[in-house]
C-alpha cells in the first residue's frame, strides 16, 4: 500500500511543485520505501539537472525490487538523456522481458535505438508503442524518423501527420513531415512547408525551405518577401541573412546581395563557422578575393581540417591552384571521415587530376554515406567512365538523374557518356538528347528574323565556350578565329572559364571578350542580345562547362553548334550543326535535330603543337620489333577493342603495345586491361602503361611507336591529329556515329583512306599489313607532316573563307 508521503509527492511531482515533491519523496524512503519513492526522486533529479544522482537512486530502486519493468524503463530515459544509448537500450530490453507489451519501454527502445542510428531496429518497438500508447506525439515522430531512415518516406508521412493530428504546433513533426515529402519527391511539398510555417511561424529552418522552395518554383516575388520577413525576425541567424542574398543574387541583384552580406560582416562576429558561412557566401557571388580572405581568417582560427579548410580547398580548386587544393583536400578527406563532402571533393578532384582509380575509392567513401547524393553520384559515374566501366557508369549517372532530375549538367553527363558504350547506335544517341532537351530546355519564342541569306554586311558571330583553353576545343578553333579576324568578322567570346594561358591569350587577341562565368542564363542571353549577334556558335554540346541553358532561351537569331561535342545536342532552339561530308554523311541527317550544314573537307582547322619534336626513323628498324601505341583515355578501350588488338599481336610476332593517358597508370585500370588481354592470349609483359603528361612529353611520347591503333566506337580525334603530326599511321575503324568518325575524316583528307577499316576484321588486316611492310610505315613518316601542314586540316586561310560562306549561305 502506498504510504502517504509518497502519495502526496506524487501529487506535488504532477502539479510541477518539484522541491514539495521531493522533500515528501525522501520522507517516503525513510518511512521504509520499496523501490517506488527512489525510482520517481531518481526522474525528479534528473528533471531538475542532477542525472548521476538520478541514474543512482533509479539503480537503487531496481536493487530494492527488480521485477518492477517501469524502474527499468526510468532507467533507460534517464540514461538516454545523458547520452548513455547503449544502456538506455539494455534497459529497456530488461524491462520488456518482464512486461513485453510495457508502452513507455517499447517507445523508450525504438528512441534509444533511433539514437545509435539503428532506424531499421527501431520500427518494430516504435510501431508497437505507438499502437498501445496511440496518443504520444513523440512516439509517432520518432516512428516517422525510424521510416524516414530506412527509405519508407511515405508511411514517414502518415506517423508525422499522426503526431501533428496531436501537435497541431510540433515543430519536431513538421520539420519530419517536410523531410519525408522532400525525400518522397512529392508534388505536395510547397503546400506542405506553407502549413509548416503558418503552424510554426518562429521555426527559421523551416522559414528558410519555404522560401528557397518558391525560389526554385520561380515564385522571386514572394521568395523575397519572406526572406526580408526572416531576416528581420531573426537578425542573429546568418543564414537568413545569406537566403536573402540568395534570393537576391537569383534575380541578378548581385550587388544587393554583396551589401547584405557585408553588413552582417561588419557586425564583428568572427567564429570561425560564421566566416565560413560568409566565404561560402561571398564565393558564391563571385567575390573570390573576400571568400579567400575570409576562408583563411576562419582556417586562422579553426588550425585543424574543418569546413573552414575544406572550403577554401574547394576555392583554391576553382582558382586553379591546384597543389594548395590538393593538399587542403586530401587533409579533409583524411581528417573528416563522416564528411561526404570532403570525401567527394577530393574524389572529384582527384578525377581531375586523371586519377579515376582513386577518385573512385573516395567517391565510393562519400555515397556510402549519403547513398541517393547527386553530386557523388556524378564523380562516381565520371570515375567509372574514365576507368573504363561504361556500364557501372551509366548506372551511376541514370541513378543521379533519377534523384535529381533538375540537374541538366548530370543529365549531359548521362548522354555523353552513352557515346562510349560499344553497343550505341545513332538511334539510341538522337532518342537520349532529345530527352535531355524535352526536360531542360522548353520551347520558347520564336528568334527575331535572321539577316537574309547571303547579306554582305560584317559576320558578328558569338562564340560560347568554357574551353577557350589548351585544350582540343582551342586546339580547333584558334587558327580560325585568327583568320576569320582579319576578314573583317566581329567575334565575341563568351567565356564560361577562369583559366587562361597562351591558347586564352590568342582568342581574346581577335575577340571581343565577355566573361559569363557564375551568370544566370537569362543575363547572358540579355548580353548577346544587346551585342547584336547573328549567329551564336556553341562550342561544348553536353560537355563541362556547357552553356545550353543560353541557347534554350534563343537569343540570337541563328544558333549553331560546332567543334566541340560529337552529337546532337537535342534542342530545337539549336539550328544548325557545322560538320563536314565525313562525320554527318547524307544517310545520317535524320539523327540530328539541327540542319546538318557541312564544310567541305573538315569541320575544325587543327593548331598542331608547338612543342613537336622532329619525326626519326620507325622504332621497329632500331629495336627489331614493331610497337603499336594508343594515346587515348581509358573510357574508349572497351572489351572489343582489347580483343581486336589481341589479335594484332598474336598476328605480329615480338611486337609491343605502348597505352598512354590519363589514368593509365593507375594500378586498377591496367588490372582491368591486362585482364582482358590475357583473355586474348597476350602476356602482360607485352604492354607498356604511362599515364598523362605536358602535351610537349606527350607528343614526345609517340616517337617510341610505329603504327598508331585508333579505338572504337569512340575514335581520336585530338589524339589522332597529334599522331598523325608526328607521322604515324593510325588504322582506324569507321563507326555510325559523329564521335566513331573523327579519324575517317582526318584520313580522308589526307589520301589515306587505306587505313579506314569496315569491320573488325579488316582492322586487323590493315595493322598486321603495316607491321609486314616498315618501307611503307618509313615513306609516311618522311613526308606525312608537311602533306598534313599543307592540307585543309591546317589552312586556316582556307577554312576561314569557306566558313564565312557556309554561314552566310545556311
Amino acid at each position: 500500500m502506498m504510504s502517504k508521503h509518497l502519495n502526496a509527492a506524487i501529487q506535488f511531482h504532477q502539479a510541477g511543485c518539484l522541491a514539495e515533491a521531493e522533500q515528501e519523496y525522501r520522507q517516503a524512503i525513510n518511512t521504509g520505501d520499496t523501490g517506488f519513492a527512489r525510482n520517481l526522486l531518481g526522474v525528479l533529479c534528473a528533471q531538475t539537472g542532477r542525472v548521476a544522482e538520478g541514474i543512482a537512486l533509479i539503480r537503487q530502486a531496481i536493487a530494492l525490487n527488480k521485477r518492477v519493468p517501469e524502474f527499468h524503463s526510468n532507467l533507460a530515459v534517464v540514461l538516454l538523456g545523458a547520452g548513455d544509448a547503449p544502456g538506455a537500450v539494455a534497459a529497456c530490453r530488461q524491462a520488456l522481458k518482464l512486461n513485453p507489451n510495457l508502452a513507455d519501454a517499447l517507445i523508450n527502445l525504438g528512441a534509444a535505438l533511433l539514437r545509435l542510428g539503428h532506424h531499421a531496429d527501431a520500427v518494430a518497438p516504435l510501431r508497437r508503442g505507438v499502437k498501445a500508447n496511440p496518443g504520444n506525439v513523440e512516439a509517432h515522430r520518432n516512428l516517422g524518423l525510424a521510416l524516414l531512415g530506412t527509405g519508407q518516406p511515405a508511411e514517414a508521412v502518415d506517423s508525422f501527420r499522426a503526431g501533428i493530428a496531436l501537435a497541431p504546433t510540433h515543430a519536431g513533426c513538421w520539420t519530419g513531415l517536410i523531410a519525408a515529402l522532400e525525400q518522397s519527391r512529392s508534388a505536395g511539398l510547397g503546400q506542405g512547408l506553407e502549413e509548416a510555417v503558418a503552424r510554426c511561424p518562429g521555426e527559421i529552418a523551416l522559414r528558410l525551405k519555404l522560401t528557397a522552395h518558391r525560389l526554385a518554383a520561380g515564385d522571386t516575388a514572394s521568395a523575397e518577401a519572406l526572406a526580408r520577413q526572416t531576416a528581420m525576425a531573426a537578425p542573429a541567424v546568418l543564414e537568413a541573412t545569406i537566403m536573402l542574398a540568395n534570393v537576391l543574387t537569383a534575380q541578378g541583384r548581385t550587388a544587393e546581395a554583396h551589401q547584405a552580406l557585408t553588413d552582417w560582416l561588419d557586425r564583428g562576429d568572427a567564429s570561425s563557422h560564421t566566416l565560413t558561412l560568409l566565404a561560402d557566401a561571398f564565393m558564391g557571388l563571385g567575390d573570390d578575393i573576400l571568400a579567400e580572405r575570409l576562408f583563411r581568417q576562419a582556417v586562422a582560427l579553426e588550425p585543424g581540417a574543418g569546413q573552414a579548410a575544406l572550403g577554401l580547398g574547394l576555392l583554391m580548386r576553382r582558382l586553379d591552384r591546384g597543389q594548395e587544393a590538393l593538399t587542403l583536400l586530401e587533409r579533409c578527406a583524411q581528417d573528416l571521415p563522416a564528411s561526404p563532402l570532403a570525401q567527394a571533393a577530393y574524389g572529384d578532384l582527384l578525377l581531375a587530376m586523371g586519377r579515376p582509380a582513386a577518385a573512385l575509392a573516395y567517391a565510393r567513401r562519400a555515397q556510402a554515406l549519403t547513398p541517393d547524393d547527386p553530386g557523388i553520384l556524378l564523380t562516381l559515374g565520371n570515375a567509372l567512365r574514365d576507368l573504363g566501366e561504361i556500364d557501372e557508369a551509366l548506372a551511376a549517372l541514370t541513378h543521379a538523374v533519377t534523384v535529381a532530375p533538375e540537374r541538366a549538367d548530370i543529365h549531359s553527363n548521362l548522354v555523353y557518356t552513352r557515346l562510349f558504350h560499344p553497343a550505341v547506335t545513332l538511334a539510341q544517341v538522337r532518342a537520349e538528347h532529345i530527352a535531355w532537351a524535352q526536360r531542360h530546355a522548353q520551347p520558347v519564342p520564336p528568334a527575331p528574323p535572321a539577316p537574309p541569306a547571303g547579306h554582305h554586311g560584317a559576320l558578328r558571330i558569338g562564340l560560347v565556350s568554357g574551353d577557350f583553353r589548351n585544350h582540343p576545343v582551342g586546339y580547333f578553333i584558334v587558327r580560325a578565329l585568327e583568320a576569320l579576324a582579319k576578314r573583317g568578322v566581329t567575334l565575341i567570346a563568351y567565356a564560361n572559364q577562369r583559366v587562361e594561358d597562351d591558347i586564352t591569350r590568342r582568342v581574346q587577341a581577335v575577340c571581343a571578350w565577355r566573361p559569363i562565368q557564375g551568370l544566370d542564363a537569362p543575363m547572358v542571353a540579355r548580353q548577346v542580345r544587346e551585342d547584336g549577334i547573328d549567329i551564336l556558335i556553341d562550342l561544348a554540346g553536353h560537355i563541362a562547362g556547357n552553356r545550353l541553358d543560353v541557347f534554350a532561351l534563343r537569343p540570337a537569331p541563328r544558333q549553331a553548334t560546332w567543334a566541340g561535342y560529337m552529337a546532337t545536342t537535342g534542342l530545337t532552339q539549336m539550328d544548325l550543326i557545322i560538320a563536314d561530308p565525313h562525320h554527318i554523311p547524307p544517310e545520317a541527317e535524320e539523327f540530328y535535330t539541327e540542319r546538318v550544314v557541312r564544310m567541305p573537307h573538315s569541320f575544325l582547322c587543327y593548331d598542331p603543337p608547338a612543342a613537336a619534336p622532329a619525326v626519326p626513323p620507325p622504332p621497329a628498324e632500331g629495336n627489331g620489333h614493331v610497337t603499336f601505341g594508343c594515346f587515348n583515355i581509358a573510357a574508349k578501350l572497351n572489351a572489343e577493342v582489347i580483343a581486336c588488338w589481341a589479335q594484332i599481336l598474336t598476328r605480329v610476332a615480338g611486337s609491343r603495345l605502348l597505352l598512354k593517358s590519363r589514368g593509365l597508370d593507375e594500378a586498377p585500370v591496367q588490372a582491368r586491361i591486362l585482364e582482358q588481354f590475357r583473355a586474348g592470349g597476350i602476356d602482360a609483359a607485352r604492354l607498356d602503361f604511362l599515364g598523362a603528361t605536358t602535351q610537349a612529353e606527350h607528343v614526345a611520347c609517340m616517337q617510341r611507336v610505329d603504327i598508331a591503333l585508333d579505338p572504337f566506337p569512340f575514335a581520336g580525334s585530338t589524339t589522332t591529329l597529334e599522331s598523325l603530326w608526328m607521322c604515324l599511321p593510325v588504322v582506324t575503324l569507321t563507326g555510325q556515329t559523329f564521335s566513331g568518325r573523327h579519324s575517317t575524316c582526318f584520313l580522308s583528307v589526307l589520301g589515306l583512306t587505306s587505313l579506314m577499316a569496315t569491320t573488325v576484321q579488316e582492322y586487323v588486316d590493315i595493322a598486321v599489313r603495316l607491321a609486314t611492310n616498315l618501307e611503307e610505315v618509313a615513306d609516311l613518316r618522311q613526308r606525312l607532316r608537311p602533306v598534313m601542314a599543307a592540307s585543309s586540316l591546317c589552312d586556316a586561310e582556307a577554312f576561314a573563307d569557306d566558313f564565312i560562306r557556309l554561314l552566310r549561305s545556311a
